[in-house]
């Protein structure tokens, strides 16, 4: 560590700052980008401040949670789609389970198509059997999640 101190300069910081941004082309998951923009910026407080390499170490790795943290907290609220939960528009299709296929997952055939086809494997949290009459609770992506069908008026 005593070596680490002595030889890391703030530029080293920059580099590898820079290297770990570019990683992001090749890994595109926008995680690395992070912790790349992290050591940027502890590349430059050590310019300016002259901080040890324990506490710039401590503040990366801190800086890169921080960062990751605010990037995931802004990417579940605004980047959630409604492709593919179209719940609303395959509600309440009606339709009876066909075979069952393991706990909780059952092949059901539906009065009218949902995403396209009339049958589905589906997911269910109550335990059903063949021939039970069912509905669509929810979509997401292709699985479709049903429940019972209760009797409407």
């Amino acid at each position: 560590m005593e070596w680490m101190g002595a030889h890391v300069l703030w530029w080293h910081w920059v580099v590898l700052g820079i290297l770990l941004v570019a990683a992001e082309i090749v890994v595109p998951s926008l995680v690395i980008i992070w912790f790349g923009v992290a050591a940027v910026v502890i590349g430059l407080l050590d310019f300016f401040c002259g901080c040890t390499f324990a506490t710039e170490l401590y503040l990366w790795a801190g800086l890169s949670v921080v960062l990751l943290a605010a990037w995931f907290g802004y990417f579940r609220r605004t980047w959630r789609s409604s492709v593919g939960q179209a719940e609303g528009e395959h509600a309440h299709i009606p339709g009876r389970i066909t075979e069952i296929l393991g706990p909780r997952r059952y092949r059901a055939e539906f009065d009218l198509p949902v995403l396209g086809d009339r049958r589905w494997v589906v997911e269910s949290k109550e335990p059903l059997s063949v021939g039970d009459e069912i509905e669509v609770a929810r979509v997401y992506g292709q699985i479709i999640k049903v429940r019972k069908r209760r009797s409407h008026p």
